[in-house]
């Protein structure tokens, strides 16, 4: 991950160092980002009760009581202790995969969560291909029974072979990426949602819809 600079004419969040033709102010180096993106992914995905808070029905949960319980109550809560809403703010805006979503003083997670929440997606109707990425670990399993969310709410795709590949680097083994036919997928009843421009949730695939895998 890149640092992320505040822009000092504009006000933006960045990752240049010079924006507006001015040297922006660092607010966050790459470390720092990438511990505090990991750690506030998994509080709004998977375990938000492991510092005392509790996600609406939705998912979203207030970004200061976020702020303050990651600084209390997280158990390596002295690695953290600069954190601000500002930084919070900062992570969600420029966080590459779009992971987060920000309204008024609440966050969540736009997707990848293990537990119970109830997010409306867009149905999307007109994407024809999308794509898996895992190892070639797993291809057999997936082959034979389809792609299934195991322990998340949904099954990921991406529109972006890339990206699959990115993700399937991740699992360990030989990194696969699986072309999906979501006309298939349509023609069972399965719907495919719009997570954010990148990423795609069905809540299952048959192994009928799985066209080809690749090494990549």
């Amino acid at each position: 991950m890149k640092n992320i600079y505040k822009c000092s004419i504009c006000g933006n969040y960045v990752e240049e160092q010079f924006h507006c033709n001015a040297r922006a102010q660092l607010l966050i180096d790459s470390k720092r980002r990438e511990m505090l993106s990991k750690l506030v992914s998994g509080i709004l995905r998977h375990f938000p009760w492991e510092v005392g808070l509790t996600l609406s029905s939705e998912g979203w949960v207030n970004i200061d009581e976020l702020v303050s319980a990651i600084k209390t109550k997280w158990r390596n809560k002295q690695l953290y202790q600069w954190v601000s809403r500002e930084h919070v703010i900062a992570l969600a805006t420029l966080d590459p995969k779009g992971r987060f979503e920000v309204s008024g003083t609440r966050i969540r997670a736009r997707y990848g969560h293990s537990i119970p929440v109830k997010i409306r997606y867009e149905e999307d109707r007109e994407v024809k291909v999308l794509y898996h990425g895992t190892s070639n670990i797993n291809l057999h399993s997936i082959l034979k029974t389809g792609i299934k969310p195991v322990k998340r709410l949904w099954a990921h795709l991406t529109i972006s072979a890339n990206i699959a590949c990115n993700v399937a680097q991740r699992h360990g083994g030989k990194p696969v990426v699986l072309t999906i036919d979501v006309d298939c997928l349509r023609r069972q009843g399965l719907k495919a949602y719009k997570a954010t421009n990148t990423i795609y949730l069905v809540k299952y695939v048959p192994k009928e819809c799985i066209r080809e895998f690749k090494s990549c």
